[in-house]
């Protein structure tokens, strides 16, 4: 995966995540760094693998890249919606465009990550796969069934995950 090597080593990006991890630090909520974002990723390649394998069809490494990429991208502007008021998605698809042209991932695969790190917060009812993928993964990422803090958490009760399976 060297788009995310490329990503990964990238010094500006990787001082924007522990600007955002700092910035989170004493958060009592889930955070917003590269844990989670690792997070979300393995879990959507996992839940894309498992339904490649029920329909016997192979995966591509692209695929793959795609879904760590946005991952890894997807909630880069939550210190924009803190300092700025813009919403985390709409700032994260402006950053993950200026990364995804800094690393030189392929001009005509990028919609499709913008469009997924744009959707993910699920207000919107997109009928698009790679999006719904991110958003489910990225729920599920959450383990609101352990959170101390579920009574006073804001999503509301359809977001929460309640349990470990996908």
């Amino acid at each position: 995966m060297r788009y995310v090597e490329r990503l990964l080593q990238d010094i500006e990006y990787v001082t924007l995540v522990k600007k955002q991890e700092e910035a989170e630090a004493d958060r009592r909520f889930c955070r917003h760094g590269l844990s989670h974002f690792l997070d979300v990723a393995r879990i959507a390649w996992i839940m894309c693998f498992e339904e490649a394998a029920k329909e016997h069809r192979m995966l591509d490494g692209w695929k793959k890249e795609q879904i760590y990429l946005t991952a890894l991208l997807h909630d880069l502007g939550r210190l924009a919606e803190r300092k700025e008021g813009i919403p985390h998605h709409q700032a994260g698809a402006d950053l993950a465009k200026y990364f995804l042209k800094k690393i030189d991932w392929p001009l005509d695969k990028q919609q499709e990550i913008l469009n997924a790190i744009q959707g993910h917060r699920g207000e919107e009812k997109l009928n698009n796969e790679f999006t719904n993928l991110i958003k489910k993964a990225d729920n599920k990422s959450r383990n609101c069934f352990f959170c101390d803090m579920q009574e006073a958490c804001n999503w509301n009760c359809e977001r929460k995950n309640k349990t470990i399976q996908s």
